[in-house]
């Protein structure tokens, strides 16, 4: 009986849409989701963090995901937010129904552009090259490409053969080094903070 169903493993599924996700939400009793490593994850260009808030937002009963801690009452806010703008400059087709239900909760939202609650502008994070360890200040607002190109006389090689790895402190007991495969992402979308690490690698 799929009511009283609390835990759901869907790691390595087929599921390739967000409507397949949002009906996950209709099972009253589920608390506790693993989902990663299908087939949705691969045809959009979402960071852990952009698919976490994306989750999370959609999904208001489960309480841990990926095997995470619980989801505090200010994650889930600020997942909810996170969610009404992803969503708010896009046509009124593409929004999911969960969109109207925030807005209901949190209202229509400024862009971030105009509001204080862009995230920190500098980070001070550990870059780790084989046995070569520095840590410096990073503007999270670059874009990956960037940050490469930056690297390339700390690594000693060119920033088209780089690989960096992103390695959340927080997070890191649960989840390995997480790819930053995504040359147009401004690292703040890996939500980067103070005492993380990057690993650079060549390929």
């Amino acid at each position: 009986d799929f009511r009283a169903l609390a835990s759901l493993n869907l790691n390595g599924t087929p599921l390739a849409t967000w409507q397949e996700m949002e009906e996950l939400a209709t099972f009253p009793a589920l608390r506790r989701l693993r989902v990663s490593g299908c087939r949705l994850w691969e045809s959009h260009e979402y960071t852990e963090h952009e698919r976490r808030q994306l989750l999370v937002a959609r999904l208001p009963l489960v309480t841990t995901l990926n095997g995470g801690g619980p989801i505090g009452p200010q994650e889930r806010e600020d997942a909810e937010r996170a969610f009404i703008r992803y969503y708010m400059d896009r046509p009124e087709s593409d929004r999911p129904c969960r969109y109207a239900e925030l807005v209901a909760v949190h209202g229509r939202l400024e862009p971030l552009a105009n509001v204080d609650l862009r995230p920190e502008k500098k980070v001070r994070v550990t870059f780790t090259c084989g046995a070569a360890s520095e840590t410096r200040s990073v503007d999270v607002y670059r874009t990956v490409s960037d940050l490469k190109q930056r690297l390339e006389p700390f690594a000693g090689f060119p920033a088209a053969n780089m690989r960096l790895f992103y390695v959340d402190q927080d997070m890191r007991h649960i989840q390995g080094p997480e790819e930053m495969k995504y040359p147009n992402k401004q690292l703040y979308s890996y939500n980067i903070q103070s005492g993380d690490e990057i690993i650079v690698d060549s390929k």
